[in-house]
């Protein structure tokens, strides 16, 4: 990586002179910091934190990176059941600000898209815009995690199956509260339950389908990989889609677990087109509960993540590693729990 003498070196100035660029100086001509900017794009040199550390410049920001598997290049954003909701993330970043009240910290934010750009970083790293970071959802590159680590800046990841080996990492458990759903709705008599399951881009995917195999396996039922229905993108579009072609397969569930509340209501409005009933012909269950869940009609039982605790807790985690670098790695997941609206019908004695 290109250091501050490189630049200066290269641009044919001072290392003072350099750092008055940096710093957007007025006493740097304008002629001088056109062209000591040109090579800083050149070699892509960024200030180093450390240094910056050293010399008592702490920024007092926290950075919160909303990982996606897009950026939108438009600010025509629909609002029908085809947009990216993002609600799981927003409520974690409540739960962030909660646990920041009372610190020094202020949050710089920015969406990132690491499947478009797996080697790079989010800019407000990049740019050693803040002293630590909360890297929020999925999905990332392997390189990405493996950049962060490099760089030595604390960060802590927090979401839905959001753990990563020797890293800081709060996370809620995919397969523990896909069977929890699973669990209700074989108590409450259903046999033919399918999984409206998550991208398979998501590591969350295989861990719900997990949950699921091994929940109908405990009440001695079989596993079929065509009811564990993949979604190509975590809006409701795509998850009445794959419904759509799960069904015209000729395939009659009683009751759904989806992987969130965008893909139960995408299921619903397909049964609605069917005139099919919820919960009277078909009941279901949406992980992750949402005010999703609780505006529709019937309101859907789900799964309650804690999604603000869990980020209240990353929030916690981050200052901690912050304020001591050496100490151990903190993995903390928190356990769901079910909270019963009225998609969910008794079909017969449970078991």
């Amino acid at each position: 990586m290109a250091t501050i003498e490189d630049v200066a070196k290269r641009a044919g100035v001072s290392r003072s002179t350099v750092s008055l660029v940096l710093n957007k100086s007025p006493l740097v001509k304008e002629a001088t910091r056109l062209m000591v900017e040109e090579v800083i794009a050149q070699m892509n040199y960024v200030p180093n934190s450390n240094a910056r550390g050293l010399s008592g410049r702490v920024t007092n920001n926290l950075g919160v990176i909303f990982m996606q598997d897009y950026l939108p290049d438009t600010t025509q954003i629909s609002y029908d059941n085809d947009q990216h909701v993002g609600l799981c993330s927003f409520n974690i970043s409540n739960g962030i600000m909660a646990g920041l009240i009372g610190t020094d910290y202020g949050v710089i934010t920015e969406r990132f898209c690491s499947v478009a750009a797996p080697d790079r970083l989010p800019r407000v790293i990049r740019e050693k815009r803040v002293d630590g970071v909360f890297i929020v959802g999925q999905p990332y590159s392997e390189q990405f995690m493996d950049n962060m680590r490099k760089t030595g800046l604390p960060f802590v990841v927090v979401g839905v199956g959001s753990y990563e080996e020797n890293v800081d990492s709060v996370y809620a458990d995919p397969e523990e509260g896909t069977a929890l759903a699973v669990k209700e709705l074989l108590e409450s008599g259903h046999r033919k339950i399918c999984l409206l399951n998550c991208s398979p881009q998501l590591r969350s995917h295989a861990a719900r389908q997990r949950g699921y195999l091994k929940t109908l396996e405990a009440f001695g039922l079989k596993y079929e990989e065509a009811w564990n229905i993949k979604v190509n993108s975590n809006n409701g579009a795509c998850a009445y889609e794959a419904f759509k072609m799960f069904w015209e397969s000729g395939y009659r569930p009683d009751a759904i677990v989806t992987a969130n509340g965008q893909g139960a209501s995408g299921a619903m409005s397909y049964l609605y087109e069917k005139g099919i009933k919820v919960p009277d012909d078909i009941s279901i269950i949406a992980y992750e509960d949402s005010s999703i869940c609780g505006y529709a009609t019937p309101a859907l039982t789900g799964v309650n993540i804690r999604k603000e605790e869990l980020g209240y807790g990353a929030a916690k985690c981050l200052i901690a590693r912050i304020q001591n670098p050496k100490k151990e790695v903190e993995q903390r997941t928190l356990s769901p729990y079910l909270v019963r609206r009225n998609s969910v019908i008794k079909r017969k004695e449970g078991i």
